[in-house]
């Protein structure tokens, strides 16, 4: 891990957990002192932070940290279950039977790791979104996926509460069974509801701390913010 990929992490942090609250400054001397650094990292920490959406650069008042349009986030979970939801379509037909079995295997560790104590959860879990990714056989479909998946790495930390964390991994185990069936289809639609579910353990987590109350239905069903408190860009709307 480099300099820049530990500041990325702790001011992650800072802000997910409320330390740092939206229209707080971040200035390089402060971040430059207390990690005690050159100022090289931190604007590149910066940087992947304003990609996030997590911070905002201005020219008059530098870095801010940003509220959080949920509106927005609630969109890209979307788009991400869809995306990841075409890469287990995919991997359940052209996968390996040599790959499926790598993917049973990885899983059936996952859950002995996390029952030793293992506390590097995002790890385990990109390692198993990887090789389906990889299994669909197609680069282009797969980069897309990884694009989406980085730019919701801080927020998708979020999933992994108490409580929750064997829940989501647990539903690794409908996508692995769909996969080493063959069973597109259903590997699909497993997948899908395994990222909408993550993402609105993520949206209810910012819905609650912006005290958001009324909820509505999207066309799925699923339950979601009624209306968006709080604004910052963290994609494109379409």
């Amino acid at each position: 891990m480099t300099l820049s990929d530990e500041i990325f992490r702790a001011l992650v942090k800072d802000i997910m957990s409320g330390v740092a609250k939206p229209g707080d400054r971040l200035d390089e001397p402060s971040i430059s002192r207390k990690f005690n650094v050159s100022r090289t990292p931190i604007r590149e920490a910066l940087r992947r932070l304003s990609g996030a959406g997590l911070v905002e650069i201005t020219p008059r008042r530098g870095v801010t940290v940003a509220q959080i349009n949920v509106e927005q986030l609630n969109d890209m979970f979307e788009a991400l279950a869809e995306f990841e939801g075409l890469c287990a379509r995919l991997s359940a037909v052209r996968m390996t039977n040599l790959e499926k079995r790598r993917l049973e295997i990885l899983n059936a560790r996952n859950h002995s790791r996390i029952a030793e104590g293992d506390t590097d959860l995002v790890a385990l879990n990109n390692d198993f979104h990887e090789l389906i990714y990889q299994g669909s056989h197609n680069v282009s479909i797969a980069s897309a996926t990884r694009n989406f998946r980085q730019r919701l790495a801080p927020f998708r930390s979020l999933q992994f509460v108490p409580g929750h964390t064997e829940y989501s991994f647990h539903q690794h185990d409908a996508i692995v069974v769909a996969i080493m069936n063959t069973d597109a289809e259903r590997a699909c639609n497993a997948m899908r509801d395994h990222v909408i579910g993550a993402g609105l353990q993520v949206i209810d987590y910012f819905s609650r701390a912006s005290e958001i109350a009324p909820v509505k239905s999207d066309r799925s069903g699923a339950k979601m913010p009624a209306e968006p408190a709080v604004h910052a860009d963290l994609g494109h709307r379409k």
